[in-house]
This record gives C-alpha cells, sequence and structure tokens, in this order.
C-alpha cells in the first residue's frame, strides 16, 4: 500500500524545521560565547533569530527573543568599547545602549497580543 504524499511531506516539513531550529538555537548559544564570532555571524543569525522569534510561539518564541537580546547586547556592547578604547567611557556609555538596544529587539521580536 502507498503512502499518502501530503502526510509524508508534512512529517518532513516538521523535522526540518525542528532540525533547523536545533542548529540556529545552538548556533546562537554558541557564539555567545565567542570573542570575535558575533561580529562575523551576528549580521545574519540576529534577522534569523527575529524572525523565528516572530513567526512561533511559546517557549520557542521566547527562547530566540531572549537569545536574540543577549547576542545584540553583547555586539552593541564590544563594538561601543572597540570604537571608544577607554572602558570607563565604555561601560558608562555602552552598557545602557546594549541593554537598549536587547531590549528593543526582544518587544519587537515578540508577536503583539490584542488586548480584549
Amino acid at each position: 500500500m502507498a503512502h499518502s504524499s501530503t502526510a509524508t511531506l508534512g512529517g518532513w516539513r516538521t523535522l526540518v524545521v525542528q532540525v533547523g531550529l536545533l542548529i540556529v538555537g545552538g548556533l546562537s548559544v554558541l557564539i555567545l560565547f565567542s570573542f570575535g564570532g558575533q561580529v562575523v555571524v551576528a549580521p545574519a543569525l540576529l534577522p534569523a533569530q527575529w524572525m523565528i522569534a516572530r513567526d512561533t510561539s511559546g517557549w520557542v518564541s521566547v527562547m530566540f527573543s531572549v537569545l536574540g537580546a543577549v547576542l545584540l547586547a553583547e555586539v552593541l556592547y564590544l563594538g561601543f568599547a572597540l570604537v571608544v578604547g577607554e572602558t570607563a567611557i565604555a561601560v558608562a556609555i555602552g552598557v545602557p545602549v546594549a541593554l537598549l538596544g536587547g531590549f528593543l529587539f526582544y518587544r519587537t521580536s515578540q508577536k503583539r497580543r490584542d488586548k480584549g
């Protein structure tokens, strides 16, 4: 008896999406601990994290929103520290800018919940 191509295709789609989410999630965590890797990978990884967080729901959405927010904050702080060069100024200005960037990433990547 032949299998239904629709059911098989749906199963494969689900598997591919889940494996893709695992790969992007694992890469996101690894990049957080990579010194310098953020600069190379973040331009591609941040939009992917934002789209995944926006198009999923539940804990997957929250996880990718948090990972993206932390990565953006880290990239902003490190970039600011490299440009300025002085530690006191980088901490005084870079940390608030990084926290604001991370907060904005998190807020914009979450779906708007209509009240009422």
